[in-house]
């Protein structure tokens, strides 16, 4: 059995800081008494899910490889180690905001393993900037195949959304998911409709409508006359604007200017009166409206920044500007492009081309061969670099690893994910 100061180490190694470091150790003892070995959860498997494993019982998944991060890390077998069942507590705190995904957390048990059984500070500050900054702090995120998202699959295992949410255009999707993890669901609808949002915006019980942006609104694009409804083609959310423009984070997007969508990017400037701006859902939040409209202000500027920062829990800092490549989408990459004809890419050849660029930046491929496809020369430079790193044998296969894959994003300007 661990103790409480053994858990706050291992709790201070994983990742954990400040006073979630205690919080942390407490929900371990409340979830397995320190217990290492801990199963639970046993009589709820089935098709999909195993049992719950270890210090933080995390519940394990049958084919943690058929999901994303960090749910690819429920891996039975390795969910009994300390140290890696408290490396995935802490994924899973992280993208959840905080602990709200152990029940001896959200119904207080755990409070009585706490040295002083203390509260830990509530939340508070502004929602919307809570909401936007973990909007934000997703930029880079690049969609599945066929349009499959984290932010679907979260929503539907918690009840929030319909199956059919998953592999469905994501856009309003992707504003659901921060709706829900901020608690604005009494302010903004979780659909996966764009007509459905203006028309909620724009009930009469409402009035909630504007042609002005606001720090925070849904800002719908399209026209009157859309096919499936007016301002139906798009949603993003208003981070910033001025006299002109309007700054947005947004998923489905892109930032080229296509119709097609493919991951989460931060936007602007955008001119306020491009004709596909159709208009703003502007809740009564209530640390009030920052907004253009002469109804509610008639502010010059608006900026995120001018709500005061969350404090309490578990919030994201200032959003990372480097772009994500992720191991799992690079195997995709891997099985398309290696039996393929030569220079063939996959949906993912973004993120190849971005290690590519880093391998070449290492002196192990030729600057030609750096084009997005991940063949055999990628292959054998990936594996050089991973002969670098210190592996041999079936370590170095020229397949990335999360190590070895962090390591180059930290000396190339990119961040790394399962």
């Amino acid at each position: 059995m661990l103790t409480f100061s053994q858990l706050c180490e291992l709790a201070r190694g994983a990742g954990f800081g400040g006073e979630d470091v205690e919080i942390a150790a407490a929900v371990a003892l409340a979830e397995s008494s320190g217990n290492p070995d801990a199963v639970g959860d046993v009589d709820l498997q089935d098709a999909k899910w195993g049992p719950s494993i270890g210090l933080f019982q995390i519940r394990s998944l049958r084919r943690p490889q058929d999901f994303g991060f960090p749910d690819n890390l429920r891996v039975e077998s390795a969910l009994s180690s300390p140290t890696y069942n408290a490396k995935t507590a802490k994924a899973i705190h992280a993208e959840a905001g905080g602990f709200g995904p152990w029940s001896t957390f959200t119904g207080g048990a755990y409070k009585a393993h706490l040295p002083d059984h203390h509260d830990p500070d509530p939340v508070t500050g502004s929602a919307v900037r809570r909401c936007l900054d973990l909007l934000m702090a997703e930029e880079g995120y690049r969609e599945g195949s066929d349009n499959h998202t984290k932010y679907a699959q979260e929503m539907i295992d918690a009840g929030k959304a319909p199956a059919w949410w998953q592999n469905s255009e994501w856009c309003y999707i992707f504003q659901s998911w921060g709706t829900w993890k901020a608690g604005l669901e009494s302010y903004c609808l979780l659909s996966a409709f764009c007509p459905d949002g203006v028309n909620y915006y724009k009930h009469p019980d409402r009035k909630w409508w504007s042609e002005y942006p606001m720090v925070g609104a849904e800002v719908f694009y399209g026209t009157a006359g859309e096919r499936w409804g007016a301002g139906g083609s798009h949603i993003e959310r208003v981070y910033k604007f001025n006299s002109d423009n309007i700054w947005t984070v947004g998923g489905n997007t892109n930032a080229t200017g296509s119709s097609q969508g493919n991951g989460v990017y931060l936007r602007g400037p955008i001119p306020r009166r491009d004709v596909r701006v159709y208009g703003y859902g502007c809740p009564p939040f209530p640390e009030g409206r920052i907004s253009a409209d002469p109804r509610w202000g008639g502010r010059a500027t608006g900026t995120y920044l001018d709500l005061p920062a969350p404090t309490g829990g578990a919030t994201p800092g200032t959003p990372d500007p480097r772009p994500w490549v992720y191991a799992g989408q690079l195997e995709h990459a891997i099985a398309a492009d290696v039996p393929a004809p030569t220079g063939h890419r996959s949906y993912s050849w973004p993120q190849v081309l971005l290690v590519e660029q880093a391998l070449v930046g290492e002196g192990l491929l030729t600057p030609a061969f750096a084009d997005g496809s991940w063949g055999t020369l990628t292959l054998e430079a990936y594996a050089k670099w991973q002969q670098r790193c210190g592996l041999t044998g079936p370590g170095a296969t020229g397949h990335p690893d999360l190590t070895t894959l962090g390591k180059l994003a930290d000396l190339h300007g990119f961040r790394a994910g399962a």
